[in-house]
């Protein structure tokens, strides 16, 4: 018996089940997300020879970007709303040379501000959170806007790249025990492990 059609076996994880959070967007940014990439991360190495070996060692760890694909309805406006995200986050175009607006710059406390925390959630088939990923600090990068096209007939999308400072990873058991106070399960290269000593671990 194939183990996935078994009807004991363990339900599977699906791509479609998700939905992202983004408190500042119209309607938290959820019924109109589209897709998400999951955080990714890389780990610097250096490397130390001698005589005819070589001998590696892990660095630091780097966060790679996530892009969220939104489609773009007319109400609420999805570019409307993130490019207001943008002007919340210190961005303002100029009027003429001489508007004070022009001072303006972008600041990480008003980016991430901005956005609010941004969560991505992992579903089962019962629509309950099995997983959720949170960016800590996520700000805006990066905008990409669908291209006009009188052949195409796909629904227009807007995407939105986001750099964050780390990602936090909730699993199932982690939910449970956050909702009584709890840190089980809870994986995030900023938490410490049982030993005391950051890293993927899992407290309890």
């Amino acid at each position: 018996m194939a183990f996935w059609t078994d009807g004991l076996a363990p339900e599977p994880k699906r791509q479609f089940r998700f939905r992202v959070l983004v408190p500042n967007l119209p309607n938290s940014g959820t019924w109109y997300a589209r897709s998400a990439t999951k955080p990714t991360f890389s780990v610097t190495q250096s490397q130390h020879k001698f005589l005819n070996h070589t001998f590696y060692y892990p660095g630091k760890i780097e966060w790679n970007t996530v892009t969220i694909s939104f489609a773009d309805p007319t109400n609420p406006d999805a570019t409307g709303a993130i490019l207001q995200v943008l002007r919340n986050s210190g961005y303002n175009v100029p009027a003429n040379i001489n508007d004070a607006g022009a001072l303006s710059t972008l600041g990480k406390g008003s980016s991430v501000r901005s956005l609010g925390v941004v969560q991505v959630e992992g579903l089962d088939n019962t629509g309950k959170v099995v997983e959720r990923w949170t960016l800590n600090n996520a700000f805006l990068v990066g905008i990409s806007f669908n291209d006009y096209a009188y052949d195409g007939e796909e629904i227009s999308t807007v995407d939105m790249e986001l750099r964050y400072d780390w990602a936090a990873f909730n699993n199932q058991d982690g939910l449970a025990g956050a909702q009584d106070g709890g840190r089980k399960n809870l994986f995030s290269l900023s938490d410490p492990t049982p030993d005391g000593h950051g890293g993927f671990g899992s407290n309890s």
